[in-house]
């Protein structure tokens, strides 16, 4: 007895061609539309925040094809293995789907940083390479395949990584990690927790150490950071706030009501243009006037929390 796959469970040759043919035409769109960062129409960001919701039909699908090839090698289980190659078709179309909500949040959601782009890119070879494997694996080149396979499982999970450290930012699966286990993986040993009452020596001496930057820590720099830079735009740093985004500075010292960052956290919460967005906690009444007072003062980096109350 054989362990091929019967022909009646491959995709028909033609058909097999298509996600390849997507990702290819994906690409040649993402090269010559890649995220700029400004926002575009309203419905693309629409369909482009499918993706967090679309990209883990992919992933639980690639993981579950090595499973069922592995147990195809037992006799009882051959019927199984038969099976993978339409499995791992799907997973194709999935990646496809998944790469192309991705680049059309990246494009239109405003974001502009190295990090999106490689995740973008990465999804993309992500959806051609499981596309090459199931094309590959329908014509029974078997060694070909399997290392085709293991490099689209090693790829997926790389690429997962960075779209973890995107969406919630580098110590997110290491925050809390005990300090003996950090030690063991050769990582940095863990910052204090907010329930850590922090010592004299370190308590912020400026108002922007002490009142703005954590404000701006807990409701925007998840968006506004290194890794994102929606709109241009990074909050992670008073010189990095100071320097405004690609449509020009955000703050401007003495001057609240003409100062972006005032105006966006003061719409209201139904405005497409409110900050901040995507569910983070908004700010409060007391909280803009603070931000206020401290931009009519000057925007210092350097004036004493004292004087800001």
């Amino acid at each position: 007895m054989t362990n091929n796959p019967p022909e009646s469970v491959r995709p028909r040759s033609r058909l097999a061609w298509l996600p390849i043919c997507l990702a290819v035409f994906l690409a040649a769109l993402a090269w010559r539309v890649p995220p700029d960062g400004h926002e575009h129409a309203g419905l693309a960001q629409f369909f482009g925040r499918f993706h967090p919701l679309i990209v883990h039909v992919p992933i639980a699908l690639l993981l579950l094809v090595p499973l069922m090839e592995l147990a195809g090698l037992f006799g009882r289980w051959v019927h199984v293995r038969a099976a993978a190659g339409f499995v791992l078709w799907v997973a194709a179309v999935g990646a496809v789907a998944s790469a192309s909500v991705g680049w059309l949040l990246g494009w239109s959601g405003g974001y502009n940083s190295g990090n999106v782009t490689w995740h973008m890119w990465s999804g993309i070879a992500l959806a051609a390479l499981a596309s090459a494997a199931a094309i590959v694996r329908s014509r029974l080149a078997r060694r070909t395949y399997l290392v085709l396979l293991v490099a689209s499982v090693a790829l997926m999970a790389w690429t997962g990584e960075q779209g973890g450290e995107i969406s919630h930012g580098d110590d997110y699966l290491t925050e809390y990690m005990p300090a003996r286990l950090q030690r063991l993986l050769g990582l940095e040993a863990p910052h204090p927790t907010l329930a850590a009452a922090p010592g004299p020596a370190v308590v912020a001496k400026t108002a922007y150490a002490a009142r703005i930057a954590p404000l701006l820590q807990r409701s925007c720099v998840s968006c506004h950071n290194a890794k994102k830079a929606k709109g241009g735009l990074r909050l992670d740093s008073y010189e990095r706030l100071m320097h405004g985004s690609k449509d020009g500075p955000v703050v401007e010292p003495w001057d609240p009501a003409n100062s972006e960052l005032i105006h966006r956290v003061s719409l209201p919460s139904t405005d497409e243009d409110f900050m901040p967005s995507d569910g983070r906690k908004p700010f409060s009444p007391d909280e803009v006037k603070l931000f206020e007072r401290w931009i009519a003062a000057g925007a210092s980096s350097v004036q004493p929390a004292s004087t800001l109350q």
